[in-house]
C-alpha cells in the first residue's frame, strides 16, 4: 500500500501473544498504521478517551468484558468509529449481535500470515472512507452556512434531473415553493416558468445533461400576481472517463437588471429620435445661412462674411460630434479579432496627415467592434496632430505582458494637471476645439469594458488603452 496519512489503530485482545504478532504482520502490510493495543475492554476503553484513534480491532472472547459488549460502549460516544470484530471463533448469534450494536465487520480468524494483507485494506479502506464522509459532511456545513446567507439559489442536482442532491432555500424565494416539494419532485420548478420559456429551459437541461455548461434566462411566475425574471447557471460535473456526475447550478434573480435593459433600450430609442430631430431642426436653418453667406461672399470681400462662414463650419462641425457623443459608445456592435496594427493604420490612414508619420512597433489581436475602436484612435491621432503640429510622429504599439495598447506622439505633450480633464466633455485648450473628441474616445473604450489613461512619456502626449 502507497504512504499516506498515517491510520492509528486500536488493538484490544487479552492473548499476549496475539497482542504482539497481529500488530507486527499489519505493520509488514502497511507502513500508514500506527498501532496500539490492549489488553482488556477496560484499557481499551481509557486509550480512546487519551489519544486519536482511527479504527479499532478487537478479539471477542475476553474475560470480564466481551468484544461485542465493548463496541455497545464505543457505539454510544463514537457510532461512526470503524471497529472489526476479529475473532478466533464465532457463531451466528455473536455474529448477530455484533451486526445489531453496530459493528463496521466481522472477521474470523485463521492464519494471521494469510489474513494480514486483506485485514489491513479493511482497516485502511474503512478509515479512508470514514474521513471522506467526515470531509464531505464539513463541505456540506459550510455550504449550508454559506447558502444559508444568500438571496441565490444554490443546487446539486443528478444528471438525468431525477434526483435533488442539494438545494438551499433561496429557491422558495424565486420560485414560491418550498424546498422540500422540489425534493418530492425535481422537476416541478418547470411548473412555475412561463409557458412560452420552458421549451428553451428543457433544452438547457438536456444540453447540461450531455455535458455542456449553460446559460439561460427565463420568466417566473411565483403566483397570479408576481413575475421575475431568473437566470440559471448549470455546470455538468465529470468523472475520470468524462461521463456527468451530477449538474451544479446557481439561479438568481435578474429582474431588475431586466428592468434596467428595458429602460436603457426606451431611452436610447427616444435619444436617437431626439437626436434625429436635432440634426434636422439645426441644419435646416444652418444650411439656409451657409448658402446665404456664400452668395454674399461672391459679390463682396468684406472679411467679417468670411469670418461668418468659418463660424457656420464650425457650428456644423459641433454639431457633428454632439451627436457622435450622442450616440456612439453606448453600444457596440458584433465583436471580432483584429489585429491592433490593422486598426491603428486605418486610423491614420483615415485623418489623413500626410506629413505625419505612423511607427508600430507591435501588435497584438484585440475583441472589439473594429469600426468603433477605430473612430476612437481617429480622434486620438486626430488630437495628436491638431497639437503637435501636421509634421508630428506617431508611435503604436502593445503594453507589457499584453494588458493592453498604447498610441504616443512627439508633441508638446499634455502638463501633469490636466490629464486628469482630458476626457472630459467641453474641455479643450484650442480655441477652435470642441472639446467633444477625446470625450468620445472614452466612451467608446468604456464600451468595451476597457479603461484609458493618459500616461507618463518622453515629451508627447501617451495614451493607454488596458484591456
Amino acid at each position: 500500500m502507497r504512504s499516506e496519512e498515517p491510520v492509528d489503530l486500536l488493538y484490544v485482545n487479552d492473548d499476549d501473544q496475539l497482542r504482539e504478532l497481529v500488530p507486527t504482520r499489519l505493520r509488514d502490510e502497511s507502513d500508514r498504521l500506527r498501532i496500539v493495543t490492549a489488553g482488556s475492554a477496560a484499557e481499551g476503553e481509557r486509550l480512546l478517551g487519551a489519544r486519536p484513534i482511527d479504527c479499532v480491532l478487537c478479539d471477542h472472547h475476553m474475560p470480564e468484558t466481551t468484544g461485542v459488549e465493548f463496541l455497545r460502549r464505543v457505539r454510544e460516544d463514537r457510532p461512526e468509529l470503524p471497529f472489526l470484530l476479529f475473532t478466533n471463533t464465532g457463531t451466528e448469534a455473536v455474529a448477530s449481535e455484533s451486526i445489531e450494536a453496530g459493528v463496521t465487520d466481522y472477521v474470523i480468524q485463521e492464519t494471521i500470515e494469510n489474513q494480514a494483507p486483506l485485514l489491513a485494506r479493511k482497516i485502511v479502506t474503512y478509515v479512508e472512507h470514514r474521513r471522506a464522509q467526515r470531509e464531505r459532511d464539513r463541505t456540506n456545513g459550510r455550504l449550508h452556512e454559506i447558502a444559508s446567507v444568500t438571496d441565490q439559489v444554490w443546487w446539486v442536482f443528478s444528471p438525468t434531473w431525477e434526483e435533488l442532491r442539494f438545494v438551499n432555500d433561496g429557491h422558495e424565494a424565486i420560485f414560491g415553493q418550498p424546498p422540500a416539494a422540489l425534493r418530492d419532485d425535481p422537476t416541478t420548478f418547470l411548473d412555475r416558468i412561463h409557458e412560452d420559456d420552458v421549451d428553451r429551459v428543457r433544452l438547457a437541461m438536456e444540453s447540461a445533461s450531455a455535458g455542456t455548461p449553460q446559460v439561460v434566462e427565463y420568466r417566473v411566475e411565483k403566483s397570479d400576481a408576481v413575475r421575475l425574471w431568473a437566470q440559471s447557471r448549470c455546470k455538468p460535473i465529470t468523472d475520470a472517463d468524462g461521463e456527468v456526475t451530477s449538474l451544479v447550478g446557481l439561479t438568481r434573480d435578474i429582474t431588475d437588471r431586466k428592468l434596467y435593459q428595458r429602460e436603457l433600450t426606451e431611452t436610447i430609442d427616444q435619444l436617437e429620435e431626439f437626436t434625429a430631430t436635432v440634426s434636422h431642426d439645426l441644419r435646416n436653418p444652418l444650411n439656409v445661412a451657409a448658402g446665404n453667406l456664400s452668395l454674399a461672399a461672391s459679390d463682396s470681400e468684406d472679411e467679417r462674411i468670411d469670418t461668418a462662414l468659418d463660424a457656420v463650419a464650425r457650428m456644423d462641425t459641433l454639431i457633428d460630434e454632439l451627436l457622435t457623443l450622442a450616440k456612439e459608445g453606448r453600444t457596440l456592435g458584433d465583436r471580432r479579432e483584429v489585429p491592433y496594427r490593422e486598426i491603428v493604420e486605418q486610423s491614420y490612414e483615415n485623418v489623413r496627415a500626410p506629413a505625419s508619420s505612423l511607427r508600430v512597433t507591435d501588435s497584438v489581436t484585440l475583441s472589439c467592434d473594429a469600426a468603433r475602436l477605430t473612430e476612437a484612435l481617429e480622434n486620438v491621432i486626430r488630437n495628436a496632430v491638431e497639437h503637435g503640429g501636421s509634421g508630428v510622429a506617431l508611435t503604436a504599439g502593445v503594453l507589457p505582458d499584453e494588458r493592453g495598447v498604447f498610441i504616443e506622439d512627439d508633441g508638446p505633450g499634455i502638463p501633469p494637471e490636466e490629464r486628469e480633464r482630458v476626457f472630459e466633455k467641453g474641455n479643450t485648450t484650442r480655441e477652435d476645439g470642441s472639446g467633444f473628441g477625446l470625450a468620445i474616445v472614452e466612451r467608446i473604450v468604456d464600451a468595451h469594458g476597457w479603461d484609458v489613461r493618459v500616461a507618463e512619456s518622453d515629451g508627447g502626449a501617451r495614451f493607454e488603452l488596458l484591456t
